[in-house]
């Protein structure tokens, strides 16, 4: 493991070790490359798997998808609170954010048929006690009726 420091938007960031591309994994927070932090995404199961699962708060976010381990409608994500929504293709398999506020975040297909959650650290990278509730809507979202409101 080699251990850097590095500073990204004023945060000192901890130990980390290189990949491949001179990106730098630091503390199992995303990947991260430049300014951006990157999180890989596909499906086992009904589960969205997000690797690492862990961002910090206020800096960029690159989810880049595995189309090829993404069936049918887990190609279509949306995150209300994260501010997100975006059906990925082999030609357009990335979605850029910031998140703006720390917590555990749903994530989930259009049709809530595939879910996941994605933790925001605070910018220090210390854990935040918010948990997005998940709101019972009495409508047919989320069960086959595609409205996209994932959860």
């Amino acid at each position: 493991m080699i251990f850097i420091v590095l500073v990204v938007a004023g945060l000192f960031l901890n130990s980390g070790s290189s990949t491949e591309n001179g990106s730098v994994v630091v503390n199992n927070v995303g990947v991260v490359s430049g300014d951006v932090q990157i999180v890989k995404i596909h499906v086992e199961g009904s589960q969205y798997v997000l690797e690492p699962s862990s961002v910090k708060k206020g800096l960029p976010v690159r989810l880049e998808a595995d189309i090829s381990r993404m069936p049918g409608c887990s190609k279509g994500i949306v995150s209300s609170e994260l501010g997100i929504r975006k059906t990925f293709s082999s030609s357009d398999n990335t979605l850029e954010f910031t998140p703006n506020k720390a917590g555990n975040f749903y994530i989930a297909c259009s049709m809530n048929m595939y879910k996941g959650t994605l933790t925001v650290l605070e910018s220090d990278g210390s854990n935040s006690s918010y948990v997005q509730t998940i709101k019972a809507s009495g409508s047919t979202c989320g069960a086959g009726g595609g409205c996209g409101c994932g959860g």
